[in-house]
């Protein structure tokens, strides 16, 4: 198998050597094919559809370089992303901090006003 063959010539081929469609045996080797077959990455790995695109990708200079800026791309927006959550939720602190404030100073002045309450009973 020294040249190249297109995929309906590989099918073509790997049916002639298994006995043809409808073997029952077919699915086995089938299996056995995208586990073992040379044209198909590492030996006992059944190679996906990710990875396929990734060997394209890899062994395709230009669309390395395309997949690097993508990646760059992505992670940038996501760091984005990630600062202005924090710039978020800082705000969303600061905004209940005032709150907490606000709060703790209306208890102190319902404080006082139940101890001058109470006082004024007292006498």
């Amino acid at each position: 198998m020294g040249k190249k063959m297109t995929m309906e010539q590989r099918i073509e081929a790997f049916y002639r050597q298994s006995g043809g469609p409808h073997n029952p045996q077919i699915q086995k080797l089938l299996q056995k094919h995208l586990l073992y077959g040379k044209d198909h990455g590492m030996p006992g790995y059944k190679e996906s559809f990710e990875d396929a695109i990734l060997d394209v990708v890899v062994n395709d200079p230009s669309l390395l370089l395309l997949f690097e800026r993508f990646q760059r791309w992505r992670s940038a927006r996501k760091d984005i992303s990630t600062s202005s959550r924090c710039g978020v939720c800082q705000r969303e602190a600061c905004q209940l901090e005032e709150r907490l404030q606000r709060l703790e100073t209306e208890v102190r002045e319902l404080r006082a006003s139940v101890e001058q309450l109470i006082e004024r009973v007292r006498i």
